[in-house]
């Protein structure tokens, strides 16, 4: 009889474990517990507070080492630890998992531009504006890696649609005239930078672009007129001292319609 008992006893320890483990797989559980700890990752990540989220993800990666949105996680902290070649891995894999997640892709070109791999940064940020063209800053960018990469007639491209979809896109029109005068079209380059100024005032970047593109036409008085602008609204930072102001000296000393574009030291 007391065997019995024994044997009872024992097969009910054995079977416990089987119905706590049917409980733990719930679908809807899982998923609501997966969201959960995702989101405290994020915060955490927003917070600054880097080994509250590296705990988590790595938690689900040991359970699920292709969970895409975990990846992306452990490329971000290993791009915040400046270690970059970790960080392009991590989140080739995270697009790889997830190739139409439009903030991996653009957290790819990112990372992929801080670290001078402007072809992947520019396939990357034009795959997350391919997805969401309404977001200005993928686009931009892209653009930013299409330069580096001196394919002016692309970014130029890029960043027109960008102007038609996100307008307010944070200096679209100074990066877009830019391009346009590193292609030689002054004129649309100097249209482009007065939109700037008008679009969004602030932008100091306007003011010194159109500076160079009237220097380049030989227009001294508007490029003295934009420059002095420009030292208006930056009175301090290097550029301001070591290019603006000495372009005003130089442009002050040379004649009406002269060469006075000399380097920007």
């Amino acid at each position: 009889m007391a065997r019995t008992s024994w044997v009872i006893a024992l097969s009910g320890l054995l079977l416990l474990p089987a119905c706590e483990q049917e409980k733990q797989v719930d679908p809807a559980a899982a998923a609501e517990s997966m969201k959960k700890r995702l989101g405290a990752a994020r915060a955490f990540l927003k917070e600054d507070k880097f080994e509250e989220a590296r705990a988590i993800y790595k938690g689900v990666l040991a359970g699920d080492p292709n969970h895409a949105e975990s990846l992306w996680g452990m490329g971000r902290l290993a791009y915040e630890d400046n270690n970059y070649d970790k960080a392009i891995e991590l989140l080739e894999k995270a697009v790889a998992g997830a190739p139409d997640n439009a903030e991996f892709q653009a957290t790819l070109g990112e990372v992929a531009l801080n670290h001078k791999k402007f072809d992947r940064s520019a396939a990357a940020y034009g795959k997350a504006f391919e997805l969401e063209e309404g977001n200005g800053d993928y686009g931009i960018g892209q653009a930013k890696a299409l330069k580096e990469l001196k394919k002016w007639e692309e970014a130029a491209k890029v960043l027109k649609l960008v102007a038609e979809n996100d307008e307010q896109a944070e200096f679209v029109y100074t990066e877009l005239g830019e391009v346009l005068l590193e292609q030689g079209k002054q004129d649309e380059a100097l249209r482009t930078y007065m939109k700037a100024q008008t679009v969004h005032p602030s932008d100091k970047k306007a003011r010194a672009g159109a500076a160079l593109v009237y220097e380049a036409k030989g227009d001294i008085k508007h490029a003295l007129d934009e420059w002095s602008a420009y030292i208006r609204m930056d009175c301090c930072s290097d550029y301001s001292k070591n290019v603006a102001r000495k372009k005003m000296l130089t442009l002050k000393q040379a004649p009406e319609g002269g060469d006075a574009s000399g380097g920007e030291g």
